[in-house]
């Protein structure tokens, strides 16, 4: 049974999903757990990777959050309107 550590915490579901996704995409195993989500109480979604993963996870992923326009290509594969 693999080892899986926090790599990083994100806000909102949709950031996470496609960080994992990136991950995935570049051959780094990934997870979101939701931990620390109360009713009410504002919390935060955790990538997860295995242990042995972890420094090619810093390597690929990206240091900030996504903007709107690359989540939106994430899901759909679409490219937003340019000119709106």
């Amino acid at each position: 049974m693999e080892d899986w550590q926090q790599f990083r915490r994100i806000p909102d579901q949709p950031s996470a999903h496609a960080l994992v996704e990136v991950l995935l995409a570049n051959g780094v195993p990934a997870r979101v757990e939701a931990q620390n989500l109360l009713p009410g109480v504002e919390g935060y979604f955790v990538v997860v990777v295995p242990t042995a993963f972890l420094h090619r996870a810093r390597w690929v992923a990206p240091e900030s959050q996504f903007k709107e326009s690359e989540l939106v290509f994430l899901a759909t594969g679409e490219l937003p309107d340019a000119s709106g």
